[in-house]
């Protein structure tokens, strides 16, 4: 649960719906210093630690879901943002999440060099790497054992696992932790059978549409162009695309009749009381941070504190810091 250094500080600004609620937040690596700036203002005027999980990655051959220019790093740039979220006791999920990585990948001193790292500093052994390769897991396995090790959604999605009781208990057998496929986080039924709920993690804000005709040809275009940056093609998610409801990303943010797959208040609450606590705040793919940082203040903080304007006060000082201080990296 989000962590508190003073008395008393957690229930004064910390959401009542799910005080105890644990949020992994993207932006690692792209949003390093709002990140940064939200947990540095937060601990420090209120004691409240969070996020206490960021999840990204440097742009590399086993990269998937977001391979965006912005992602590419110097090796300076990756050190200084690890040994920040270290300083601070931050854990970092590396979204190596290509599915398409076979034995022949898996010598990238990229890639390597960066679990290395984090393997290396990683005195609360939190960091850990998403992943939907088999052989990556593998990998991953026997040469960094101290990482913890997470199923993505894209593995899911490529096995076709979605809706299935018996694939998801497969898979928290076999992995630390287990992401729920988007078109799975309102399956009730499918969520309150799973046992060891503290074994799963359920995204909370994916804009896309509900019930995606494409997802996989999506995936398949992200890990294919993360291999060939400058060459890969995918004609036949290029065509669907434009005419698919995702692309829309406006529709999805603001039109309630859009069918953004990005889950209500109501819904959140419903697996709260489910027993999950683990979710997922994405917002990489965004142009800036701007979309995760609005999503966190909405989901983390309260809006019924005592005090007229009492929480729009403390967010607007926070976008006020956010925009002139500079957070120690």
């Amino acid at each position: 649960m989000p962590q508190t250094t003073q008395a008393g500080g957690a229930a004064s600004v910390l959401n009542p719906l799910w005080p105890d609620a644990e949020w992994d937040v993207s932006g690692a690596f792209s949003n390093d210093r709002e990140l940064l700036l939200f947990h540095d203002f937060f601990r420090q005027v209120f004691g409240v630690r969070v996020p206490a999980l960021v999840h990204g990655a440097p742009l590399c051959l086993w990269n998937s879901g977001r391979v965006l220019p912005k992602l590419i790093c110097t090796a300076e740039q990756i050190r200084d943002a690890g040994l920040a979220y270290t300083r601070r006791g931050i854990s970092v999920d590396l979204t190596f999440s290509n599915h398409l990585l076979t034995e022949k990948h898996l010598t990238d001193e990229t890639g390597n060099a960066i679990l290395k790292f984090f393997e290396r500093n990683n005195p609360a052994r939190g960091n850990g790497v998403i992943m939907a390769s088999d052989a990556l897991y593998e990998h991953v396995k026997k040469n960094y054992p101290t990482l913890r090790t997470v199923s993505s959604i894209i593995k899911v999605t490529v096995e076709h696992g979605r809706g299935k009781f018996d694939y998801y208990r497969r898979l928290a057998e076999r992995y630390d932790k287990v992401m729920i496929h988007p078109d799975d986080a309102w399956n009730f039924d499918l969520l309150e059978k799973l046992e060891d709920k503290s074994r799963y993690e359920i995204l909370v804000n994916e804009y896309c549409v509900r019930n995606c005709r494409i997802r996989h040809l999506h995936y398949r275009s992200l890990s294919n162009s993360a291999l060939d940056y400058f060459g890969a093609k995918d004609a036949e998610f290029d065509k669907l695309f434009p005419n698919n409801g995702c692309s829309d990303m406006r529709g999805l943010m603001c039109d309630p009749d859009h069918g953004s797959a990005a889950l209500a208040l109501d819904e959140i609450r419903r697996l709260h009381e489910l027993g999950f606590r683990k979710f997922k705040v994405q917002g990489r793919g965004m142009a800036n941070a701007g979309g995760s940082i609005f999503d966190l203040l909405r989901l983390t903080l309260r809006d019924d504190a005592p005090g007229e304007n009492f929480m729009r006060r403390v967010k607007l000082q926070f976008l006020e810091a956010l925009a002139t201080l500079n957070p120690q990296i």
